[in-house]
């Protein structure tokens, strides 16, 4: 079995980043009975904490990324906000401004629905229209880059649509992120998310009975699944004068590093680097949801997976992209400390991914404690997570 403290050890490597100070420290689970001066290391923590809450805190000025994201959709979409009913017909003409979760929800919503119609016209053999989608990329990108919400979306365990609707949503989102950590500029990153979005449209013609076939497929069947990408170009080659990186993208992201892909066993260089990265997407897309016929793996684990083929299937300079940008404790997830409280991500260390910043919402005991504690892991190096938590919906 592979334990946590290889796989963060491969990860740190991947990053190359400063050696660590706390490389001693170890990463597997602990009996919190075995654990030597834990109530003691509990209570200094605690009063390390009251301490910080006496002290005055001057409030953070405010960040420029928190830019007013409805007047860049107004302006792609070149809609005005009514005037007299506000901009979600607000009783008083008072326009409703959501915050930013809301935006990414109502986003990611809207994604499905406009992947439903894309749908639709596939099986009604009407060519895909991709504007409705392209008018809402530069939205989609921006809100990826400034916080976390469209990417807890995307690795939460239920899926709003079908599947073919959801893994395609899911994974522009993973792209984008990967093109984010590669720092792709604002022109490729939208060109890129438009590739990933449309990257499986030939799933849509693969039976649903051998989607979610439990167990192995036939060679019969999946012969069937190896047709999926030829038939998503002839579904986008209308796009090849506009979009050719679409056209790349959909016919070539199967295809892997040491040619071991399909439908054409292309290797290295003779891959689009939009497919290369779609694939690494695809694939984190489908380790952490999982399949019929195996359960879905916390983000780590998934990381995890693809590390381990990194010099086989996948370029690591676009792995490394992954690694950059996609916390391996996402903000919102569950951890377990290794004093056993259960805690929940608040914030991330992009210096030291493994060391972020909780909030113990459960003591050793399983009793909720009566004021929310915040703990700074970097700040406290006798403190460390143990192993994430799957929360199940």
């Amino acid at each position: 079995m592979v334990r946590m403290k290889d796989v963060l050890k491969t990860y740190d490597e991947l990053k190359k980043s400063p050696p660590e100070n706390d490389q001693n420290i170890p990463l597997q689970s602990a009996d919190s009975g075995k654990l030597s001066g834990l109530e003691a290391i509990r209570q200094a923590i605690q009063s390390n904490l009251q301490q910080k809450k006496t002290q005055p805190t001057t409030p953070p000025p405010p960040t420029p990324q928190k830019e007013t994201i409805e007047k860049i959709k107004s302006a792609i979409t070149h809609e005005e906000t009514p005037k007299d009913t506000g901009a979600a017909g607000a009783p008083g003409g008072k326009p409703i401004v959501e915050d930013e979760e809301q935006q990414a929800t109502h986003l990611y919503m809207d994604f499905h629905r406009m992947f439903e119609k894309i749908v639709g016209d596939i099986k009604n053999n009407t060519p895909i229209d991709p504007e409705p989608i392209i008018k809402q990329i530069p939205v989609f990108c921006t809100l990826i880059e400034n916080n976390e919400f469209l990417f807890l979306k995307a690795i939460q365990r239920k899926r709003f649509a079908t599947w073919v609707v959801s893994h395609s949503v899911n994974v522009g989102i993973f792209a984008v992120k990967v093109g984010l950590g590669l720092k792709f500029e604002r022109e490729r990153l939208q060109q890129l998310a438009l590739a990933a979005l449309l990257h499986d449209v030939g799933m849509v013609l693969v039976p649903t009975k051998i989607l979610f076939k439990h167990g192995k497929l036939s060679p019969s069947e999946f012969d069937y699944i190896r047709e999926h990408p030829v038939k998503g170009y002839e579904i986008v080659k209308h796009l090849k004068k506009d979009y050719p990186f679409v056209v790349d993208t959909v016919y070539q992201e199967q295809e892997r590093e040491d040619g071991s892909g399909y439908p054409q066993g292309l290797k290295g260089s003779e891959i689009a680097d939009f497919a290369k990265i779609v694939g690494i997407a695809d694939l984190f897309e489908a380790l952490v949801h999982g399949r019929a016929y195996r359960d879905g793996f916390i983000t780590y684990h998934a990381i995890q997976k693809i590390i381990e083929n990194r010099s086989k299937q996948f370029n690591p300079k676009f792995i490394r992209g992954l690694v950059n940008s996609v916390s391996m404790f996402p903000i919102g997830s569950l951890v377990r400390l290794s004093s056993d409280e259960i805690a929940r991500v608040v914030s991330i260390n992009k210096l030291r991914p493994v060391r972020p910043i909780v909030e113990v919402i459960e003591d050793a005991n399983g009793r909720k404690p009566k004021t929310p504690m915040r703990i700074n892991l970097e700040e406290e190096p006798l403190l460390y997570i143990a192993k994430p938590i799957v929360e199940t919906n």
